[in-house]
């Protein structure tokens, strides 16, 4: 009887653990994380009994969860990819609709500005006119700093999620090492059984982390699970996790940066972190939000450069010299601190329409200077100086090996833009030199011009007067005679250069053409109460449509559009990646359900068949008491 006994009771128990199994797993069927269980049934030692094995009954080999490491690697995968994306168009969105925004867009400003230049150009003696020009210059101005403002405070944003991103990240690995600690002591403590909701609680755990950041697992033999990010970089091993930390970038104070603590001290691992919302909002700062911080600058600089050249070519109202018409601009450089020599650094912007919008570094080491650009990472070693982009870099000064320097040619420049004058008739309209040609002539010779190059010459001392002369620089050799400065006579033939031929003297041009008489006379000087004369208003108004930015490829307008299109081709990209990986991820999800996720229908079969083998186990167990009390009942006659 203690045999039938034992296997009715063997069946109970173990049956009653089967049902508490799968109502476990009904009632987890909205956990996020759940993996189902099942359990896995083994037979008992048989005994050996007249001759032959007799079964003893039933017992619970393990409560198994249906796992697929790859499924779950693969979730994670998508996860951070898809994380990543979403946040990278989020952000990107945003900075695409500022700059698309014709209220505050560059573009209705740059029309605007130059709408009033060539009104000024069309009555250059009016101050009205003039000073709406002032007007429009603060306006573009002012939306150069605004756009500045709007980038900086985007900056601060990013700076801010790196903060949050980092805690978030920190207080995951801290729990993940925690649930590593438990799960391995509660393995030991069940002699090898798995503690399967432990597991599932780490791997939704890892799961979250790497919607912060991409990772890497590996398995220990003890059943702990050591997390890596970046390039390798331990987060957690075994039950220690290393924290992350955030401080300033030592030659960028605007910048947080990620780093490790090390026997060095603080080391930034930032270049090497990539996936989820922390390598995003990292990639949007390095490659979208910095880049068009400079490629603002450079229009910046730019337009600075260019239209103050022409400016001061020209001559305002009371007949003196352009001066600036808008702020010089620089190039920003920072120390790092931790620099040991003495060496120091100039830049100055040589060629402001050479500018790449890109950073630099500089390092001495090794008994030389390595100069590379932060973007496309080519560099060049030297002891300086050194050209490269518009940019003349040199060095002084005794400095160490390790000491670095950065150098941010248009990072400022947008911050910093601004009006050089306040008074409408400082405006340079007017072309300091005027000529003209001498009512006695005889000849159809004409001169136009003159155009100024280099006001270093200006005023003239007096008139300068070409005279034809047809034997000027030998016998038959026709040319100008030159008086009243040097550099005649000049050969001039109109038989084969009378379709116009030009001329270079001290700072300025001018051409000729036609044929002149013998004797006649042409006159250059300068622009002596020339209010109305509009000849340098044309010539700003020309650099509107100058292609003299970007190597001579881009006009103003060309490189906002070009800094706006590069953010909209960016959001479009980032919206489709967004939209793929939202995709992966819910099929890599689904394909993990189909093997981890709770089937309903499934668990409420499984229930009536543990049920009904649970009540044939009572039958066993009556049967065997009934037999027992007629046995009972037999022995008592």
């Amino acid at each position: 009887m203690a045999d039938i006994l034992n296997v009715g009771t063997s069946a109970l128990l173990s049956l009653q653990r089967a049902m508490s199994t799968t109502g476990h797993n009904i009632a987890n069927v909205n956990t996020e994380g759940y993996s189902r269980q099942r359990v896995n049934f083994d037979t008992l030692p048989a005994d050996l009994k007249g001759g032959s094995y007799i079964g003893s009954g039933v017992t619970i080999d393990s409560v198994e969860r249906y796992y697929n490491s790859y499924l779950t690697s693969e979730v994670r995968t998508r996860t951070s990819s898809q994380a990543g994306f979403e946040t990278f168009r989020q952000l990107t969105s945003g900075l695409d609709n500022l700059l698309a925004d014709p209220a505050v867009g560059l573009g209705p400003a740059l029309d605007n500005f130059f709408g009033a230049l060539q009104g000024v150009a069309d009555n250059p003696g009016s101050l009205p006119e003039r000073q709406v020009l002032l007007g429009e210059a603060q306006i573009l101005a002012d939306r150069f700093q605004y756009l500045d403002s709007n980038f900086r405070d985007i900056g601060a944003q990013m700076n801010s999620r790196i903060d949050m991103s980092v805690r978030d990240i920190n207080s995951m690995a801290r729990n993940i090492a925690t649930l590593n600690e438990q799960i391995v002591r509660a393995t030991a403590t069940a002699g090898g059984a798995a503690p399967n909701d432990l597991l599932d609680q780490r791997d939704l755990l890892i799961t979250q982390l790497s919607e912060r950041i991409g990772v890497t697992t590996t398995q220990q033999s003890d059943g702990a699970t050591n997390v890596m990010i970046g390039n390798g970089q331990p987060l957690v091993v075994g039950f220690t996790s290393n924290q992350l930390q955030t401080f300033t970038d030592p030659l960028d104070s605007s910048k947080t940066v990620v780093g490790v603590a090390g026997a060095g001290g603080l080391t930034d691992i930032g270049r090497f972190l990539s996936g989820g919302e922390l390598g995003a909002v990292l990639d949007f700062r390095d490659e979208v939000l910095d880049a068009s911080v400079n490629q603002l600058g450079a229009l910046a600089v730019g337009l600075t450069d260019t239209f103050n050249a022409q400016h001061s070519l020209g001559q305002d109202l009371a007949g003196a010299i352009g001066g600036n018409f808008f702020k010089p601009l620089s190039a920003a450089t920072s120390i790092a601190p931790g620099n040991t020599g003495t060496g120091a650094i100039t830049v100055d912007i040589t060629d402001a329409t050479a500018l790449s919008g890109d950073d630099y570094s500089l390092r001495y080491d090794g008994g030389q200077y390595v100069l590379t650009n932060l973007t496309t990472q080519a560099s060049q070693t030297g002891a300086g100086p050194f050209t490269v982009d518009g940019l003349t870099i040199s060095t002084s000064g005794a400095p160490s090996n390790g000491d670095a320097f950065l150098i941010q040619p248009t990072s400022q420049a947008a911050a910093l833009f601004g009006v050089a004058i306040s008074r409408p008739e400082d405006i340079a309209a007017a072309g300091p030199l005027r000529s003209q040609t001498l009512l006695s002539n005889t000849g159809s010779g004409e001169i136009n011009g003159p155009v100024v190059t280099d006001t270093a010459g200006l005023p003239l001392a007096g008139p300068v007067t070409l005279s034809f002369n047809p034997n000027a620089l030998g016998a038959g050799v026709p040319g100008f005679d030159v008086a009243g400065i040097a550099g005649g006579p000049l050969a001039y033939d109109p038989a084969t250069e009378g379709a116009g031929k030009s001329f270079t003297l001290a700072g300025f041009s001018f051409e000729m053409r036609g044929t002149p008489g013998s004797g006649d006379a042409f006159v250059l000087e300068n622009n002596t109460g020339g209010s109305g004369d509009n000849r340098n208003a044309l010539g700003l108004a020309g650099l509107q449509e100058a292609r003299q930015l970007m190597n001579g490829s881009a006009s103003y307008q060309d490189a906002y559009g070009s800094l706006v299109a590069d953010i909209g081709v960016r959001t479009r990209q980032a919206n489709n990646a967004a939209d793929t990986e939202g995709v992966l991820l819910d099929q890599a999800i689904a394909a993990r359900e189909s093997v981890s996720g709770v089937n309903l229908d499934e668990e409420a079969a499984n229930l009536i068949r543990y049920q009904q083998a649970y009540q044939a186990a009572a039958q066993v167990i009556a049967v065997a008491d009934e037999v027992f009390q007629t046995l009972l009942n037999a022995t008592r006659r």
